[in-house]
């Protein structure tokens, strides 16, 4: 399973919008952090603001350098630092660092950066938004996916074992596994999925990995009605 993808689960969702993440490099998209706040300051009466424009504000720049030193990112002074954002501006100066990135143009154009940047950006929009993401930062989205992922080789290699010397079907067991979770399959779910369902797809394929490995599991039969009756 891979891990390089744009997720867009709705433990990731702010004000209705659900913040697409690349798992791979653990950007957020910036995008949808400016439409979910246009859309809440509607509603809550809050004043316009820009997400361009908070990021250049000097304080989000001298913040940024922390995070950026704190992550072994950079190794540089702070005021070589401030320097370099002077001649260059933050945005292309994040690019060069690999932090920040802009795919697409005009209407097409998506705009993603660092987690960790994105999250001080969200939380100097507002004290509403601020909590909410707070909050992001304690779960463990990211890793539940990750580990989802991380078991299903073992997996196919004790079906593998299994069903030898017939190949398996592998993508059938991924299906009814889906099914299992929920309640339907179509393509990428698990990139919409929580970090609760996210949780039960590893478990069911740990389940059959270690029913395989103790023999609970002797056949093809046997190994769908596990995965049925998690």
């Amino acid at each position: 399973m891979k891990t390089d993808v744009i997720m867009e689960s709705t433990d990731r969702e702010l004000f209705g919008i659900k913040v697409r993440q690349n798992t791979k490099e653990s950007f957020f998209s910036i995008n949808d952090l400016q439409d979910a706040y246009d859309k809440a300051r509607w509603v809550n009466g809050w004043t316009e603001r820009k997400v361009g424009d908070i990021l250049n504000y000097d304080i989000t720049k001298h913040r940024i350098y922390y995070l950026l030193k704190l992550n072994n990112t950079i190794d540089m002074t702070r005021d070589d630092f401030l320097f370099l954002v002077k001649q260059e501006g933050i945005v292309k100066t994040l690019k060069e660092l690999g932090r920040y990135k802009t795919t697409g143009a005009r209407k097409s154009k998506e705009v993603m950066c660092d987690q960790d940047i994105w999250f001080l950006l969200a939380m100097e929009l507002n004290p509403m938004i601020y909590a909410i993401v707070a909050k992001w930062a304690k779960d463990s989205l990211i890793f539940d996916r990750i580990e989802a992922g991380t078991e299903f080789l073992p997996m196919n290699s004790a079906i593998k074992r299994l069903l030898s010397p017939k190949t398996p079907d592998y993508a059938k067991y991924a299906r009814e596994i889906n099914v299992r979770v929920f309640g339907f399959h179509q393509t990428r779910m698990r990139n919409l999925a929580s970090a609760k369902e996210l949780r039960v797809i590893a478990e069911i394929e740990k389940a059959v990995t270690k029913g395989i490995e103790r023999s609970w599991i002797k056949n093809e039969e046997e190994l769908l009605d596990v995965i049925r009756t998690y």
